[in-house]
């Protein structure tokens, strides 16, 4: 059992790329440099290399091999000091005869799996985000705090990082989609919509799409989708 996956990435708004990504038959990778950082781009890139060199089979061991090298490079290049990335991982496993799809999570990232329907299997590390989890905030208030979108939690941010773990039996013609923040805030409610639109795309059909339709909303950000179907799927069949 594999992912049939593809990966595109576009500039949205901004004049370089801080976001890095990998879609392999086993892997599935996106990090997007942390914005007001510097060397977001090199963080990212760092993340998605690490991750990709470990196999991602361990995929909070993953996020802690990211850490370390982002870590380390700053300490190294100090004008890269203070670097981040968000970062999250998909990773197909096979344990005790049953094909797994395993995933860490860390930052503002999204990872959605399409199954009979669209269901989030991350929530932002973002200070509102994290207010409204712990109940001191409603979501209404999350959403027009002042801080709303400052990480509390991204690679390379303190010596140890603390990753999300998730875990879902790997059905075939399930569809994951890994983006950075840039694709849901151009899009909005319309991802949904969009995505179940694209069930019976090809993984490549529904990436390009995706990243197409993001950047012509007026994408401020830029804009990353790694799509995988299950067992080489091209979405519901049905």
């Amino acid at each position: 059992m594999k992912f049939s996956a593809a990966n595109v990435s576009a500039l949205g708004g901004r004049t370089t790329n801080q976001d890095a990504s990998h879609a392999g038959g086993r892997l599935l990778v996106v990090a997007d440099g942390v914005g007001g950082a510097p060397a977001g781009e090199v963080a990212s890139a760092l993340a998605v290399q690490a991750v990709v060199e470990h196999g991602g089979e361990a995929p909070g061991t993953a996020a802690s091999l990211a850490n370390a090298a982002v870590r380390a490079h700053g300490r190294e290049h100090p004008a890269t000091a203070g670097m981040g990335s968000t970062l999250d991982v998909a990773a197909m496993v096979r344990r005790e005869g049953r094909w797994l799809v395993r995933g860490a999570h860390v930052g503002d990232s999204v990872v959605l799996v399409v199954a009979t329907d669209i269901h989030p299997l991350t929530r932002a590390h973002t200070l509102a985000d994290e207010l409204v989890a712990a109940g001191h905030l409603t979501p209404e208030e999350g959403a027009r705090h002042p801080q709303r979108s400052a990480l509390m939690r991204a690679i390379g941010m303190e010596d140890q990082v603390r990753p999300d773990l998730w875990e879902r039996s790997a059905i075939p013609g399930e569809r994951y989609l890994l983006c950075s923040d840039g694709l849901p805030n151009a899009l909005g409610k319309g991802l949904h919509d969009l995505l179940f639109s694209l069930r019976k795309a090809t993984a490549a059909e529904c990436a390009n799409e995706l990243v197409r339709a993001a950047v012509e909303a007026g994408a401020r950000d830029n804009v990353t989708a790694v799509v995988g179907d299950v067992a080489g799927g091209a979405g519901w069949r049905s």
